[in-house]
């Protein structure tokens, strides 16, 4: 089915809205010049996972844009919660979305009012019959930007734009995603929308967190990864290392913890010990802990 073609309701400025009415003007300032922020979160057994560290990072990223969200971070919480309830899926897919609205189009835009949705649809998980096991990634052709020239800690909807590019280009190519690189062009950053852990002698190396977002679920891996006793480095990560390594996984919201069997010429063997061992024993304690303690 269609996404907005789905039956039921989505939370907006504060009122249940019938799924297919929640719209917006086509002047919107948010859709002009990506004055909008976004969450992605998932619900596992009717709870969200993560919640209060997603919303913590949405008023972070609607501060940079000067957006001010109409509730407070514990009303978000209580209202995401409630409408989660309401909408009685076990397990789904969460997105907050903030942006600026349609009063004027300046590109300032100080007058035009703020906006926050809330939409929330069933989401099979990675383990379900229909999902990937594993996906293949090209390295994309567009780079991160600079630090001087985006706040890459803010999850703003305009620098998306540069992982949509790149993921259509890969896929194009038959590849499943894009390796983002470092505004060198040289250093590994992220995926289009997942941070990537490469396994190396029983150890998890990552790249700094400084040409990508830093994710939630990549602090909870490093979390469980230290937990269970492994080592992991944060380090800056060239492309010519990425053929060195026992293999590859990609982290995120949507993909949860998933293995990498390519980049690029570069193939994994992902059922080999040397990787697999390592990345069931993080897999299985993050299981655990989203099933466990989703709040």
């Amino acid at each position: 089915m269609q996404l907005d073609r789905r039956e039921g309701f989505i939370w907006l400025d504060g009122q249940r809205v019938e799924w297919a009415n929640a719209s917006l003007h086509v002047l919107s300032h948010g859709l002009h010049y990506a004055t909008a922020a976004f969450e992605g979160i998932r619900v596992y057994r009717g709870r969200p996972f993560k919640l209060k560290e997603h919303v913590d990072r949405l008023f972070y990223s609607c501060s940079v844009v000067g957006i001010e969200l109409p509730v407070s971070r514990d009303r978000l919480i209580e209202e995401i919660t409630c409408y989660v309830d309401a909408c009685g899926h076990a397990d789904a897919y969460v997105r907050p979305l903030a942006w600026r609205g349609s009063e004027e189009l300046g590109i300032i835009g100080d007058t035009a009012s703020s906006h926050l949705a809330i939409a929330c649809w069933p989401w099979k998980g990675p383990h379900s019959e229909s999902a990937r096991r594993s996906i293949s990634v090209l390295p994309g052709e567009w780079r991160r930007p600079p630090l001087e020239a985006w706040p890459l800690q803010a999850k703003l909807s305009g620098l998306y734009s540069i992982g949509s590019i790149n993921a259509r280009m890969a896929r194009a190519q038959g590849f499943d995603d894009a390796l983002v690189l470092a505004p060198d062009g040289w250093h590994v950053a992220e995926l289009t929308g997942a941070n990537i852990f490469f396994v190396s002698d029983g150890r998890l190396i990552t790249p700094q967190p400084r040409y990508a977002l830093n994710g939630i679920t990549r602090q909870t891996t490093i979390d469980l990864a230290q937990a269970l006793k492994l080592a992991v480095s944060v380090r800056d990560i060239t492309l010519d290392e990425v053929a060195r390594f026992d293999g590859a996984f990609a982290t995120g919201t949507a993909y949860e913890l998933i293995p990498i069997h390519a980049i690029g010429t570069t193939h994994y063997d992902i059922s080999s010990p040397r990787f697999n061992g390592v990345f069931e024993s993080i897999q299985a304690a993050y299981d655990e802990l989203k099933f466990g303690r989703c709040a």
